[in-house]
């Protein structure tokens, strides 16, 4: 089982999701993908759960836009650790449309990835299996310097100047 991080240490991961859940009464976290949104929005639009998103790579952002203000997580899949596209997607919902929620790093997540992903916005992390959960609450702030100002610094503080 992957191990669950934050800019601030270990985190329980309480998120179900939707497809694996045998009823919505008892859930309080439900974690759903784009298309559980457009088949049966109304089942998730006054639910009394927290409500989360999984952005596949390959997902539009403007097929999420209007659900934005009832999200508190999106998980951006990062299927292989070459793929830069839940990079400009975490970019985009931070500074493009200002999501406040949690932005969640899940699939190949690797520790020295971890200091770009949180420039980018990204708050928590769903590490590989095998990847070392210290060196990786380590390794996340590795990058003091850079050319471009940082999205995030800590918690949902959004920096205009590096």
């Amino acid at each position: 089982m992957p191990t669950l991080i934050s800019l601030s240490g270990i985190l329980v991961d309480n998120w179900v999701r939707y497809d694996r859940l045998d009823s919505l009464a008892e859930a309080t976290h439900v974690l759903v993908r784009v298309g559980d949104l457009r088949r049966d929005p109304s089942l998730f639009e006054y639910s009394l759960f927290q409500l989360g998103v999984e952005l596949e790579s390959d997902d539009e952002i403007a097929d999420i836009t209007a659900w934005l203000p009832r999200l508190k997580l999106i998980r951006l899949k990062f299927d292989v650790f070459a793929d830069g596209r839940p990079f400009s997607q975490a970019k985009l919902l931070r500074e493009r449309f200002a999501f406040s929620g949690d932005i969640c790093a899940h699939g190949e997540v690797l520790a020295d990835q971890l200091s770009f992903m949180q420039r980018c916005g990204i708050n928590q992390f769903s590490l590989a299996d095998g990847e070392d959960t210290d060196l990786a609450l380590r390794t996340i702030h590795d990058i003091q310097d850079s050319y471009q100002p940082a999205l995030m610094r800590s918690g949902l503080e959004c920096v205009k100047n590096g």
